[in-house]
């Protein structure tokens, strides 16, 4: 065989690497982390009692990793690889058919799958693609899977629709791993495979993933993070873009044997932006891109270091500790203090920068060193003084001020009423593992369970500071002291009230597109004046009385109400009698994300009423 057909092979080879790669990145990002965390939630009730279930999937990878350096064979690669890929897909098709008693087995196939693709895919990597340019292709595959997961048609996509697309992204694996060709060569030897090396090797990637998992959970259960972070489409494809930019370039810096200065680097993108979100909502944009670099950097390296070595075992003791455990650790860390400590921050950056310390290099210059200290004093000072994220500082708040004592948290499970007013009913068991528990004494006030679906920030501050204004007739007292120029505990009270029924969003947005008025109410005959009368009462304040957005709260939103003299309707596209129908559900259930809410308690009669007189106000 010529040079040429050797070459084109090679290529062919390495291209089937990145295949492989991009495959593996997506099953455990979109799945393992995401999908089937969310098909599992309403067979449990809520997330912590998925700690058990998350114990099974953990135990499998380790053990799926451990068995796949066991029996690893490079003359064996491609079919144990394929089988690896295979087992994901067909574990990821049992848990979209399993029960709850089906899921623990299933979920413990999909960790035995995914340790044995992970640990086999890893050790043939070199043999596979080439030393010479091995940082391109896991940089080029990482950052592709990273930027499909982000991908807003994707992301967005319902739990079982991702489980779908991972299980051809699974199929598609098992494909690239026949294309492979793998040719003999010798394991690594420099001082990074070494006995010594490889430990502190090992300890770099635990902070990193500790680090990286510890922020991921954060920013994926605090709402007004998760607005800013990962909300809307053009937010999306930056992620994406920024997720490739940052794995390819990492994949360049590591094929120039920069593999220390890559982990320097991950680690204060990833410390940085952890202690960034210890400011919330105000600190999310610069996390994000912090965050999503550094997740790429290190993801790369975490890749390239064992492929390099050539090393089955290294790989599989890597992935068990510093993947699985370092997941287990940051997550599990997070779920209890609710918040990244600082002193954790900087005890991860100063541990990788020990481990480094005997690298060669500029990046181990005392300058380096230098700038690491400094770096982690910035990220200590932050974390200070943001403290906890403002949602749970809200949630001290709420309690302080009492508001139990006329809200409750909690919906009677098959109440049609509170169903359709307030949103889906929680299930106890997550209710009662909130610290304390927010259930309520009484019901003066309306179920505040699902208040972030169903009311705006903008509504929420204008509403405390004077509830009277915003609804007629409303017993509470005004909140105003809260919002006192240097009183925060306004501000995290609406993150907090913001953050609450966040997850049942897509359900309330069913609710909602379900509901009709009554046929009696679409058939009734109203007054004008009767009309004009309510109009004035609930929505003037906002609108103005005539309808042109130049109400007495108007401009105090983000957002100014339409004029309906002379703007197209933003939210209604319906024509005809659907017009009125679309207009009835606006006004009964908001506009989610605006300051435009509901008027839940009105009967049929009114909404239809009002809807008809807001029509014929229109031009």
């Amino acid at each position: 065989m010529n040079t040429t057909s050797n070459e084109r092979m090679r290529a062919v080879s390495a291209m089937a690497a990145v295949v492989a790669i991009a495959a593996t990145y997506f099953y455990f990002l979109l799945f393992a982390e995401f999908a089937l965390l969310e098909i599992a939630k309403p067979l449990f009730g809520d997330e912590h009692a998925l700690r058990p279930l998350l114990a099974v999937l953990g135990a499998g990878g380790v053990g799926g990793s451990v068995l796949a350096a066991w029996r690893f064979e490079i003359t064996r690669l491609r079919s144990a690889l394929a089988g690896g890929f295979f087992g994901c897909a067909i574990s990821a098709a049992a848990v979209l058919a399993a029960g709850r008693a089906g899921l623990w087995p299933a979920v413990a196939v999909v960790g035995l799958s995914l340790g044995w693709t992970t640990v086999t895919l890893s050790a043939g990597l070199r043999a596979v693609a080439g030393g010479t340019r091995l940082g391109w292709w896991c940089g080029l595959g990482t950052g592709l899977a990273y930027a499909a997961s982000n991908v807003p048609a994707v992301f967005e996509a319902r739990p079982e629709t991702q489980t779908i697309l991972v299980i051809v992204g699974a199929l598609v694996g098992t494909a690239a791993a026949f294309a492979m060709k793998p040719e003999a060569g010798g394991p690594d030897e420099t001082a990074d495979y070494n006995r010594v090396g490889k430990l502190k090797w090992g300890v770099i990637f635990l902070a990193l993933v500790w680090l990286d998992s510890a922020g991921f959970y954060v920013l994926q259960h605090t709402r007004e993070l998760k607005d800013v972070t990962w909300r809307g489409p053009w937010t999306l494809y930056g992620n994406a873009a920024t997720h490739l930019f940052g794995a390819v370039l990492a994949g360049w810096a590591l094929d120039a044997r920069r593999l220390g200065a890559t982990a320097l680097v991950a680690v204060l993108l990833l410390a940085t932006a952890d202690a960034l979100l210890g400011f919330g909502a105000g600190g999310a944009s610069g996390a994000q891109v912090f965050y999503t670099l550094g997740v790429s950097a290190y993801s790369v390296a975490l890749v390239y270091y064992p492929a390099f070595g050539a090393r089955p075992w290294l790989a599989a003791g890597l992935f068990a500790v510093a993947g699985w455990l370092g997941s287990a650790l940051g997550i599990g860390m997070v779920q209890d203090l609710h918040v990244i400590p600082a002193w954790f921050i900087v005890v991860a950056g100063v541990t990788v920068l020990v481990a480094l310390a005997g690298r060669r290099g500029p990046w181990s210059s005392p300058r380096v060193a230098v700038g690491i200290v400094v770096g982690g004093l910035c990220a200590l000072v932050g974390t200070v003084r943001g403290g906890e994220p403002d949602s749970v500082r809200g949630r001290k708040v709420y309690i302080a001020e009492g508001c139990i004592n006329c809200h409750s948290q909690f919906l009677r499970p098959g109440v049609r009423a509170e169903i359709l007013w307030w949103g889906p009913a929680r299930p106890l068991a997550s209710s009662l593992a909130d610290q304390p528990p927010l259930l309520g004494l009484r019901r003066q006030g309306p179920d505040l369970t699902n208040v972030g679906n169903r009311r705006s920030p903008d509504w929420q501050r204008l509403h405390l500071i004077a509830p009277g204004e915003v609804t007629p007739g409303s017993r509470m007292p005004s909140y105003a002291q809260l919002f006192k120029d240097g009183d925060e505990r306004g501000e995290a009270l609406v993150a907090y009230l913001v953050s609450l029924g966040a997850e049942t969003l897509p359900v309330r947005l069913e609710q909602s597109a379900a509901w009709r008025p009554s046929a009696s109410a679409e058939a009734k005959v109203f007054a004008t004046e009767g009309a004009r009368s309510e109009f004035n009462r609930l929505c003037a304040a906002c609108h103005g009385a005539e309808g042109r957005g130049d109400g007495r709260l108007a401009g105090q939103l983000a957002v100014r109400p339409p004029d309906f003299r002379n703007e197209a309707w933003r939210h209604v596209r319906a024509e005809g009698r659907e017009r009125v129908i679309a207009l009835a559900r606006i006004i009964k259930f908001g506009v989610p994300d605006t300051a435009m809410a509901g008027r839940e308690y009105l009967d049929d009669d009114t909404v239809v009423m009002l809807a008809r007189y807001v029509m014929a106000s229109h031009r």
